[in-house]
Order: structure tokens, then sequence, then C-alpha cells
């Protein structure tokens, strides 16, 4: 695909949670939690409008769905901030430090004060009805291989409540993520092609890592795409969660533009709209279950005449999207889920009859496509509104500026019209933060190594492929704390992080149990001498079955196990009984012996390994 040529377009926002100690505008802990909830509120949110005076379109799109939320609320990790019921805190410095670091990292330039605003967003994922957001860094720059790119914005912002369940009529939320602190990083558009946008994202991602205040985990960083075309539009897809398939999702986004753009080009209606009308009185006695509910409901059917679509319907535009789900999705979007078109099985849908009369109603050609929709009547209403608008830009070649959502498959699918500047306003309970010379000095002089830094240093001491297993994990911070704090071998505790800890986790072992204290405890006994690296798994499953008793474990754990003279008797006695093999394999045969061996010790390993090849060479003399 020639990039240049379409007028690509590209800018990717990065939204990052931290690992902060408490959340952004209050004191509970940040975390998120697997169990029932305490309790729940519910809630109606309405648009409002925003600073200019105006209503933002999105937002007021969200208002008209009347839906009910419901928020689970959770008495470790939330509060009154949570629930909107008590003034926001003033701004977590721990955050804030984060960011500027980030900040620093990419040559942005921090403003003198940082203004609280208030972000309209009334799809229920804030119980206030806003996102309370930051500007901390302008004017950034990432170089890349492709060459640079400009950073524009660096936002610091609470993390949304997250989905639990959703409905027509409800959604539930989770109010657990509710107020994580959340760095959002903007580039320009000058990406340059799909790959470029991996690239970048994922620089953006480790640069953010680096910080050593990176959230890991599924969810805890996420991608926003703004991509276009010159005959196109801007777009923006929210919430890609899968970085290294994000240049497979710009790729079918720019083929899906490029389609429609074709189709409009391919389509000679010029002189004909398209049609819409309440046609409820054709179908009030269709023999179609899904209508016959709609009428016993008191619902409304609203018909379409779509001009030269014959036929095109079910013509693919990007992966497995074809061209009707284009209006699917703005039906969706105000409560109706689905359409009903000529280029289906009419019959099996029980209404030849019907749409017979419908295309008399509209002097349909056979270049047309008829389509109904039904449901509650004023969701009816919107849906036919919004659908014969998006079916005239359809025919017409024209791709409208909107918000869109990442797909499994990653195709895209309408979600609601672009949000503009209209639905922000200063946040009035939290005074301005000034951010002081001496304040960026010190956060110049603590920027940490990034972590290909960092990898190119341990290399020379781990190797290539342990570093690099390190740097990825999520106990980098960890082990880092534990190499610079007691002597021991550096290769040993990479491994502990990288082998050893996965290990004991995919066998069932709830490793994130462990605290950075309790690593502590177990690399100050191997520094001491008290324990081996063989012993590492048996003292940290020890320590997650009794938490809290550092003190005593080790020394338990130790107790267990056998002693030299207790491993010197069990080797004596395999090397007895298997003297034949000793005889026919010589020093080879340490390897099956060990087995043996192990079998009847608790003993790390190594030991075992020394003990048996001293013993062996004196009985092969």
């Amino acid at each position: 695909m020639d990039y240049e040529q379409l007028g690509f377009k590209c800018g990717i926002e990065i939204h990052q949670q931290l690992d902060t100690e408490e959340k952004l505008f209050c004191n509970c802990p940040v975390q998120t939690v697997d169990k029932a909830a305490d309790a729940n509120v519910e809630r109606f949110l309405k648009s409002v409008a925003g600073e200019t005076g105006e209503e933002d379109e999105a937002a007021k799109v969200e208002s008209l769905k009347s839906t009910k939320f419901v928020y689970n609320y959770y008495k470790e990790c939330n509060c009154l901030v949570e629930l909107d019921e008590e003034p926001p805190h003033e701004m977590n410095e721990e955050a804030l430090d984060t960011g500027l670091t980030f900040a620093s990292m990419v040559g942005a330039e921090v403003p003198q004060e940082i203004q609280v605003m208030r972000k309209l967003v009334v799809d229920g994922s804030n119980t206030s009805g806003f996102q309370r957001t930051s500007m901390i860094g302008l004017d950034g720059e990432l170089e890349t291989e492709s060459g640079t790119v400009k950073i524009e914005d660096i936002e610091l912002e609470e993390e949304s409540a997250g989905i639990h369940e959703r409905n027509e009529d409800k959604a539930i939320f989770d109010l657990d993520r509710l107020g994580i602190p959340l760095i959002e990083v903007g580039t320009d558009a000058s990406i340059k092609n799909a790959e470029h946008a991996r690239e970048v994202a994922e620089k953006i991602g480790m640069l953010l890592r680096s910080t050593n205040k990176a959230r890991r985990g599924l969810g805890t960083i996420r991608q926003d795409v703004n991509v276009s075309i010159e005959d196109g539009a801007r777009v923006e897809i929210k919430g890609f969660q899968d970085v290294r398939n994000i240049d497979s999702l710009i790729e079918l986004e720019v083929q899906r533009q490029k389609t429609l753009v074709e189709l409009g080009e391919d389509i000679d209606a010029t002189s004909e709209e398209v049609e819409a009308d309440n046609v409820t009185y054709i179908f009030e006695d269709a023999e179609n279950e899904i209508l016959q509910t709609v009428m016993g409901n008191d619902g409304r059917v609203y018909g379409f005449k779509i001009p030269d679509l014959n036929g095109k319907m079910k013509d693919e535009i990007s992966g497995e999207r074809y061209v009707a789900k284009e209006l699917v999705d703005y039906a969706k979007s105000r409560g109706i889920q689905g359409i009903i078109h000529t280029d289906e099985d009419i019959e099996g849908y029980n209404l030849i009859e019907e749409f017979d009369e419908l295309a008399e109603v509209f002097d349909a050609q056979e270049d047309d496509v008829l389509a109904v929709l039904a449901g509650p009547r004023e969701n009816a209403k919107q849906a036919a509104k919004a659908v014969r608008d998006r079916a005239e830009k359809l025919v017409d070649g024209v791709i409208p500026e909107e918000t869109r959502s990442a797909e499994t498959d990653f195709t895209t699918s309408y979600s609601r019209p672009l949000p503009g500047a209209a639905r922000m306003y200063p946040e009035t309970d939290i005074k301005p933060v000034r951010v002081t010379d001496e304040k960026l000095d010190e956060i110049e002089e603590n920027i940490p190594d990034t972590l290909e830094e960092r990898e190119e240093k341990y290399a020379e001491v781990i190797g290539e492929e342990l570093a690099s297993q390190i740097v990825s994990s999520r106990e980098l911070v960890t082990y880092e704390k534990m190499i610079e704090e007691f002597e021991v071998d550096e290769k040993v505790a990479a491994t502990v992080f990288t082998n050893i800890v996965p290990q004991l986790e995919s066998g069932g072992t709830k490793v994130g149990e462990l605290d950075e204290e309790d690593y502590s405890a177990v690399f100050k006994a191997l520094e001491d001498g008290e324990i081996s690296k063989g012993d590492i798994p048996d003292v940290l499953a020890a320590l997650i079955e009794e938490p809290g008793a550092r003190d005593t474990i080790i020394e338990k754990v130790m107790a267990n196990k056998s002693g030299d003279d207790e491993v010197r008797e069990a080797v004596k006695e395999v090397l007895e009984r298997e003297s034949e093999m000793i005889e026919e394999q010589g020093m080879r045969a340490q390897g099956a012996l060990m087995g043996q061996v192990m079998a009847k010790v608790n003993a790390d390993g190594s030991k075992v390994s020394e003990i048996l090849q001293e013993e062996l060479e004196k009985k092969l003399g």
C-alpha cells in the first residue's frame, strides 16, 4: 500500500496507567480487585455546555441514549471522591513527578502553572460526568528510525471506571480503576505508515516503562489512533491495547476509507437523495418475530431507499467488514440492533409482501436498496435520522469524521461523533499547581536510564538474552533494588525474576502476594550464605504460605533440608546399587545417578551434584 500517494496522515495517543502508591486526587491505593462489590450506586448523566458555551456533539449523542449507570464500589480502593460525593484532593505529587520525568525524557516544554481541566464524558465511565485532566508537557520530540515525530502534548489525568457489563438500557462499571493516575502522550500526524506507527507506539511505551512507574498487565496501556487519507477523513480509533498489531489496525482502516471513497466514485446517484420515512403501518401485520415484538411494544418501523447500492451492501470494505455494517453501526449507536435490507434473504424474513409495498411507496428502481429498522419509538426515530445521514455520505463517497472502536479482527466500527473543544472547562475544586525551576532541575538530575540503555549495560554482566528478559520483566525495579542493596550474583538475581518466579506462578503459586520486603529477606539470606540458589523456590513458596514470617521462615525451610552428611549417605547408597552402570559408563553415569539421589533427599541440586561428583570420582579411583 502506497501511504504517501494516498495522502496518509496518522498520529497516536498512548494512555499509560501509573503505579503510584495512591490515586491522582485521593488517598485510595492504586489497585484493582476481583471480588463482589461492597455496594453500588445508580446515576443518569446529562450533557451540558463546555467552556465555549457550546454542547459537545459526542456528549449530546450519549445523552440521547438515556442509559442508567450502575457503579460497583469497593471499600479497599474507593472513597467518596470516586462517588463524586466529596471534592477531589490535591494532585498526587508522585504522579506529577512521573509525568514531568517523561516530559523531560522527550524534551517537552513544561508549563509554569498546571491547570486541572474537566473533560465532559457522559458515557458512564466517570461518576461525575467528566474526567479531570492536566496539560503537563508540550512540543517534545521522539527520534525513530523513520525520522523525528513531534510529541504535541502530554497530559496527566485520572483513569476512567472499567466496564463490567452492558445491555441496551443499563451499563455497570467497576470503580476500583477510577482515579488511577494516567499519562496520555499525543503525537502529531507525521507518522509515515502503519509500521512507523508501531515503532512510535513501542518507543513511547518503552520510555514510559523506563520511568519505573508504569503499571504492567492487561488494560494498563492502550492506544488511540488518529488516521486519515487525502480523500477520506480523520477518524479516532479508541482504546486499542495490542501494540504488536497496531499496524494491522491502521492498514485495515486505510483500506476501509479507500474502498468507501472508490464506492462513492462508482455510484451515479447525484440526482437522487436517500429517502427515509415512518412506515410502521406497512409492517403492522408482518409475520416476522422481530417486528411483531416491536409492534407489540408500541414501537416504530422506519424505511429507507438508498440509490444505486443494490448488490453492493455485502461488498467487503476491510477484512470481513462489508458496506451494510457502516449503516448498522449508526443504528446500534442509537439503541437499534440492526437493519433489514434487500441484499439479504427477504423471503427468509417473511417480508416479501411488505417490501413490495415499500418499493411502491418509495418508487424504488432496480438499482436501489430498500431497508428498514425497528425499535422503541424514540430510539427508532433517532436511529433513522442517523442511518439516513450516514447513507447519504455513503453514496457520495464521503467519509465522516468520527470516533471508532477497534474490533478483535482489527477492523473498526462507528462509536460516536468526534469530540471537540466544547467538552472542556476548568476544574474549580483544585487550585493550579506551580512548577518551579528547582522542581524541573531536580527532575532533570534524576532521569533514569531508558530500558534500551539498561539492557545494553546489563548485557555486559549477565548476557544479552537474560538482559533482554529482565528489562521486559514486571519485576525490573525490584531486581535493580536487590542487586544494588545486596552483594549477590547478578545473573542469579536475574534468573530469580525471569525464571524461578514465572515457574512458581505457572505452577499455581500466588507470586503476586510477594512484596519487596520478601525479596529482600531472600537475597539477604543468599548474601549471607544461609541459602543457595536452589533453595530460593522453596523459600519464596513458604513466604507466600506464611506471609509476614520473614524472620523465621528461612530457618524453618532450611531445617527441613537434607544436610551434607545425609546427602553423602544417599549418594553412597545409589553408587553401591548402580555399580554395574558406573563400571560401564564411568563419569557419564552422573546424569542418571543425579535423579536417583534427588529422589532420596531434600537438598539444593548444586550441592547434590557437587557431592555426587566427589564420591563418583572416588569410586572410579
